[in-house]
């Protein structure tokens, strides 16, 4: 059970208040014991010392001489007549025992503990047994003070030795004391003291209550102003005008609204946004908060669930399907392992064709998130894919035939300008000049049925037969192939190769025609020699193959240019080879890039899918 604020600080401050009164009433009764033994002592003491005195007068004033008897007897029994003839001792004992309540009786014995006078004159002649000494109770410890005085009430004697002129013992006073009036005064002390801590108890946990409402009475206010944050009405400060802590929590408080006011409303501005960007998906998605709520959910996965998104946001996933509902077993499965979970093939209720659900499984720190739960259509997803294969298709015959336009165009102007020189030439009758209009143009239209044949022969259907097969072989007969012209050009080229990589879909041929171009193109831009180096590498689940040389390497500004149809920088060049490359890359379903720098080198990475 938890204690409130306000009673766990009264209890505290009665606590205080209950440990200081004990301390203090022990020290109390402590000294109020002590007190006791020691006035009962001091008056026994003070008893003894009287009748001793009694007797040495009572000694002095006898008009008969001591016995000189030797009879041991003798002066015992001389003593015993005087003190029980001297009306002063009498009436001492008879006062003293009749007024005091803590003296049992008076008693002088001599030194064998024979009575030779006693307030109780039965006593007379007879021997007392041995009494303990007061002056134990005394001395003694304060808690074998208490079980003395707890106990059954006993007797303790005072004495005082009797001695004559030359200093021999003769007799004992004895005074003896009972502990009953000595508990009896402690037990009513005892009582009033407890009836003060009582009463102080009882004032101080008043005092306590009211001190606390009072000093807690500012969270009441702050205690308000913290649920009208949680209720989300941060115009409404805490109105405590206070300099002390509560004072500057207050303070706090009303500046953690005002920022929560702010950021709520860039809350609210980004969740409208982001519902927007959700509904315009055509993902199907939907997010669960951990109690399994829908946060939000795309118009898609809606349709698919056969709801709608404004009859199933802030609703329980079991509030909008049925308890039988396939998806709702999949994402309490997800919830109770905490982890992700793929379903294939799920059939859901009113819908033809089956789909594959992911339930992403969001935790931070241990602790839950929530959950993301995405559709996925077999047949949407190989259709988006094979849209997105067509378009980069598309993309790469758009960089292949960006070079066709300008081959078209050049012949075409050339023949224009000549048609115009022909007429002004015939309507001149200059038939030389005409002749050499005609030539003209006949080379051009030559050149320009050369470039369209050749960009016919080039968009030609290729027929690819895709084979699952190793890549060594094919580098080996590339290697073979190219070994003559890499000769001519003092050109050495070395491969690194490891004989256990994965085999890869390829057409041998136009895998073999692919890399024979840039090797062969690699030992001509080595006119001084060097070294070509071809190697493979498996990474990310693709097939690297990379050919490097040690050449001139290619300016930035054409590196973008390479592939083009057309395009080349040598003299004797038809610009039909790496274009050729990329084409049979692209059939392989290949990425091919290019690095290079001037007067250092270039390499050319193909990037294929492993089978």
């Amino acid at each position: 059970m938890t204690l409130r604020l306000k009673t766990r600080l009264t209890l505290a401050i009665t606590t205080l208040v209950l440990v200081v009164l004990s301390i203090v009433s022990l020290f109390t009764i402590i000294t109020f014991t002590r007190e006791q033994i020691r006035a009962t002592y001091e008056g026994g003491d003070l008893i003894s010392k009287q009748v001793y005195d009694q007797v040495k007068q009572a000694l002095l004033s006898e008009q008969t001489p001591p016995p000189t008897d030797p009879d041991p007897e003798a002066t015992p029994n001389y003593i015993r007549d005087v003190l029980r003839q001297d009306q002063g001792l009498q009436a001492l004992f008879e006062s003293t025992t009749g007024y005091s309540q803590v003296i049992v009786y008076l008693a002088v014995t001599d030194p064998h503990d024979h009575v030779l006078a006693h307030s109780d004159s039965s006593q007379l002649g007879q021997t007392m047994p041995e009494t303990e000494n007061f002056l134990v109770l005394k001395n003694a410890g304060f808690l074998t003070q208490l079980r003395y005085l707890d106990g059954p009430p006993k007797n303790y004697e005072v004495t005082s030795e009797m001695v004559d002129s030359a200093n021999r013992s003769f007799g004992t006073v004895r005074v003896a004391m009972n502990t009953a009036l000595i508990k009896q005064e402690l037990k009513q002390f005892l009582s009033k003291n407890l009836y003060i801590a009582g009463i102080s108890l009882l004032l101080a946990t008043t005092l306590a209550a009211l001190f606390a409402q009072l000093l807690l009475s500012p969270l009441t206010f702050i205690s308000a102003g913290i649920e009208r944050l949680i209720q989300g009405e941060f115009g409404k400060p805490i109105d405590l005008k206070r300099r002390d802590e509560f004072g500057l929590v207050s303070l706090k408080l009303n500046e953690i609204g005002q920022r929560l006011e702010g950021s709520r409303e860039e809350l609210d501005a980004l969740k409208g946004n982001f519902g927007q960007i959700v509904k315009s998906l055509e993902e199907k998605i939907i997010f669960l908060n951990p109690e399994r709520r829908i946060v939000l959910m795309s118009p898609s996965s809606a349709q698919l669930l056969n709801t709608s998104v404004e009859a199933s946001l802030g609703k329980r996933l079991d509030e909008v399907l049925n308890a039988d509902h396939p998806l709702h077993g999949l994402v309490e499965m997800a919830f109770g392992v905490k982890q992700n979970l793929k379903k294939t093939g799920l059939q859901l209720p009113n819908q033809e064709t089956r789909v594959t659900a992911r339930v992403h499984y969001l935790e931070e720190n241990n602790q839950p998130m929530g959950g993301l739960v995405i559709f996925e259509d077999p047949e949407t997803v190989a259709k988006l894919e094979n849209q997105f294969e067509y378009a980069k298709k598309l993309s790469a015959l758009s960089k292949l035939t960006s070079g066709v336009a300008h081959e078209v165009k050049n012949p075409l102007n050339a023949i224009v300008i000549h048609l115009e020189l022909l007429k002004s030439q015939v309507l001149s009758q200059r038939a030389e000049d005409a002749t050499r209009s005609l030539d003209v143009i006949t080379q051009e239209i030559k050149r320009l049925d050369r470039v369209v044949r050749n960009f016919l022969n080039f968009n030609r259907p290729v027929e690819v037969k895709l084979k699952e097969e190793a890549i060594q072989p094919v580098l080996q007969e590339v290697v073979a192939l190219a070994q003559t012209e890499a000769q001519q050009h003092n050109v050495q080229i070395s491969v690194q190769s490891d004989e256990n990589l994965p085999p890869i879909q390829l057409d041998a041929d136009l895998m073999k025609q692919c890399l024979l171009n840039i090797v062969l193109n690699g030992c001509e831009a080595m006119p001084k020699g060097g070294r070509l180096q071809i190697s493979t590498a498996l990474r990310n689940g693709s097939l690297l193959l990379s050919v490097q040389d040690e050449g001139v390497g290619i300016p930035p500004e054409n590196r973008e240019k390479v592939f083009n149809l057309y395009y080349t920088t040598k003299e004797s060049g038809s610009g039909i080879g790496l274009a050729t490359v990329f084409k049979v890359v692209q059939l392989h379903n290949g990425e091919i890039d290019v690095h290079s720098e001037v007067g250092k080198g270039t390499t050319f990475t193909l990037r294929f899918p492993v089978s």
